[in-house]
This record gives C-alpha cells, structure tokens and sequence, in this order.
C-alpha cells in the first residue's frame, strides 16, 4: 500500500523532469531545480535559471502532488495548501510558484503565490500546464522580475 509519502516523491521526481524539460531552438533544459529537503517550511524548491551571463535568477516552489486525476469535466486539481503555507510564500522576496502534480497522467500545473489567500487552497486550476509555452513564460517572467532590481550588497561590515 503506498503512502502519501510515496505519492509527494513521485510528485516531485514529476516536477523535476517536467521542469527540465529541453525547450527552445537549442532544446535545452532552462532550468536547475535544488530539492530543499524535508526540514524547509512550505518550500520545496529553489530553481535556478540557466544561461543567464554574469547574474541569477531563481524562484522558489512548493510541490503538491494528487493521484485523483483531472478529468475531462474538471478544471482543477484536488490539492491542500493552508493558508500560513501560501502566507509565507508571498513573504518570500522571489517569485514563488505553487506547482499541482497529476499523478496519474504524469503532468503539472503551475500558478505564481503573489498575493495573500482568504483561506486554504482547496484546488489548484489547471489553466497553465508545465509545458514548452509555459516554461518559455516563466524563464521569461522570473528573469524580467531579477532584471529589474539591483541586488548587489554595495557594502558590508566584513568587507577588506
């Protein structure tokens, strides 16, 4: 009998391969995401964005994996976010992203977390699929987002 621990692994190894998806003419991956382990609260990853020059970019995700599959009469996923979890991540002063894991039909679905909730999340829509479009956008989003701020400490109590 598998446990939800086991469904939010598989989850996860989803999210990684559908996040590292190739994309592009070059048809490579755009992005490297670094599991934070169990002991991070409410987020599961930080992911980096490859082939920038001189600078990065990242953005924080937080994986929730369901194995009630979307059905062709539904429009969300069936998942669980408490509201203190979303309330964190609009703290957080990255992007941040919830994904929704079908666990069945191996896909993902991806919302941006910028705003604070009423209440817990119940569902997640599935109008933005983790596909080739999608990656294009978000390496474009997260990227326009680094762009514009300075975020270089010009100096520091530890500096020579």
């Amino acid at each position: 009998m598998r446990s939800n621990n086991d469904i939010g692994d598989r989850g996860e190894a989803i999210f990684e391969f559908r996040i590292m998806e190739p994309i592009g003419p070059s048809r490579e991956s755009r992005f490297r995401p670094c599991f934070l382990g169990e002991k991070w609260p409410t987020i599961d990853y930080l992911v980096e964005l490859v082939g920038l020059s001189g600078r990065s970019a990242f953005f924080f995700a937080q994986v929730k994996t369901t194995s009630k599959a979307v059905t062709a009469s539904s429009s969300s996923l069936s998942i669980k976010v408490r509201k203190k979890d979303t309330d964190r991540m609009v703290g957080l002063p990255a992007p941040t992203y919830l994904i929704g894991i079908d666990e069945n039909n191996e896909t993902a679905y991806i919302i941006a977390v910028n705003e604070a909730l009423k209440s817990d999340l119940s569902s997640l829509p599935v109008s933005f699929p983790l596909d080739a479009t999608n990656l294009e956008r978000l390496w474009d989003e997260v990227d326009s987002f680094w762009k514009s701020r300075d975020m270089i400490l010009k100096s520091s109590v530890f500096s020579l």
